[in-house]
């Protein structure tokens, strides 16, 4: 009983250890801005594919605390991309993203000719990093893990639009030039969003 404890203790360890680090807690607290203030992306997602990943998966009552590993990644970013054929088999269709994004994102001017290189980049990026491809382990008994993929992917493609975000939708600023910065320094973009503890 002992050994198996063990083993399972030093397996949750390991797959902890090398999944994509927490961001610090710091990056959660709210500045003077938040990133739709400062860049105005259009919506990614249809509405009805958002409404129906949100209803179908509910946000835990046990989400762990900022800066504390998870043991999957985020169900809803994972349902929007299977729902419009972007993931599969847990790995990113590029293709299928990028017709998705042509009609939404895509079909904005000022981001048109930024959305398939930083889709193409982006999947390049989280897919062939290790620490992204780690076997989940479900926060929910009642289901499989959500894989790290979409969430690190979608993560990837709004920080990579809003660091080169065009002039014309873009608020010059001290204070969103230093959110660029909590980007540089890893925070991820929807931790800018302006949901945590203002500072």
């Amino acid at each position: 009983m002992f050994k198996l404890a063990l083993a399972t203790l030093v397996a949750v360890f390991g797959m902890i250890s090398t999944q994509p680090p927490p961001p610090d807690a710091s990056c959660f607290q709210r500045g003077a801005v938040t990133a739709e203030d400062c860049c105005q992306i259009p919506k990614m997602v249809d509405t009805a594919v958002m409404d129906k990943c949100r209803a179908d998966n509910p946000r835990s009552e046990q989400m762990p605390a900022p800066g504390v590993p998870k043991t999957e990644g985020c169900c809803v970013m994972q349902c929007i991309l299977t729902e419009t054929g972007g993931f599969a088999n847990n790995a990113l269709n590029t293709d299928a993203i990028k017709r998705t994004l042509a009609s939404t994102i895509g079909a904005d001017a000022n981001f048109a000719s930024a959305v398939n290189g930083a889709v193409d980049n982006c999947a390049r990026q989280i897919q062939s990093d290790p620490a992204y491809n780690v076997a989940p382990i479900s926060a929910s008994p009642d289901r499989a893990g959500c894989s790290f993929i979409p969430q690190g992917f979608l993560n990837c493609l709004h920080t990579t639009l809003f660091k080169n975000c065009p002039a014309a939708v873009w608020t010059e600023s001290s204070d969103c030039q230093a959110l660029k910065q909590k980007l540089d320094g890893g925070c991820p973009y929807f931790s800018q969003l302006g949901r945590g503890p203002k500072n």
